[in-house]
């Protein structure tokens, strides 16, 4: 009897162990979350960046309005006319309607001319340059744009007129230097009560568009006519 008795003791504690454990199972083995309160941390949060298209889209640079073209050829008309008259100061003639309001034409043309040709070598009496297409721009002047395609055949031209005129349309003159400078005095003529008679001056090197020639004018230099022999 005494042998079993510390076994059968054993036993009975097993038992009660046993009983003990499948009675408080779900307590014991319960995960942590339930068993026990976890500390919560609250983290900054960093704010999400819009990706709207208004956000990422780069907006053209507003172009300025460019007058720099326009600017400049008001200038160079201004420095031109400058250049032959002094009177008309920085500011340039006054301009409507594409006419241009020149000074009256001051001073002695005979002299002008007669200077010039004590120190100008002579071209031949019916030189007449080289035929080319010239252009003539809006914005640019008849005077301007004959001094500039004149210099280029080695001529000057005296405008003894009181007015210019602004290109309205743009056109060319495919011909000589003397038929162009004819063309554009007949275009002009009807703003003169006098008209305007246009003379190559060979002795001279020069151009002279006037609407009351002189004596001197007529005897040294070429009145320019039509082809066809109607003025």
């Amino acid at each position: 009897m005494k042998f079993w008795l510390p076994k059968i003791i054993f036993g009975l504690i097993l038992i009660i162990v046993a009983f003990l454990l499948l009675k408080n199972q779900d307590f014991i083995f319960a995960p942590s979350g339930e068993g026990s309160a976890v500390a919560e941390i609250d983290l900054p949060v960093q704010p999400k960046k819009s990706t709207r298209l208004e956000d990422t889209t780069i907006k053209p640079k507003s172009r300025a309005v460019n007058k720099e073209s326009t600017n400049a050829a008001a200038e160079g008309l201004s420095r031109f006319y400058a250049s032959i008259n002094s009177d008309l100061g920085k500011k340039g003639p006054r301009i409507k309607n594409h006419v241009v309001f020149l000074p009256e034409p001051k001073g002695d043309i005979d002299k002008l001319l007669e200077a010039r040709r004590l120190v100008t070598r002579p071209l031949r009496a019916n030189w007449q340059g080289d035929k080319e297409s010239r252009p003539f721009r809006v914005g640019q002047t008849v005077f301007q744009k004959l001094s500039e395609y004149a210099e280029d055949n080695g001529l000057q031209v005296i405008w003894w007129l009181n007015r210019d005129f602004l290109v309205k349309d743009p056109f060319r003159i495919n011909k000589n230097i003397i038929d162009t400078a004819y063309q554009l005095g007949k275009g002009v003529e009807g703003h003169f009560e006098n008209g305007v008679s246009t003379f190559f001056c060979y002795r001279h090197r020069t151009l002279v568009l006037i609407d009351l020639p002189t004596d001197y004018i007529k005897k040294q230099c070429t009145l320019l006519k039509s082809k066809t022999g109607y003025n």
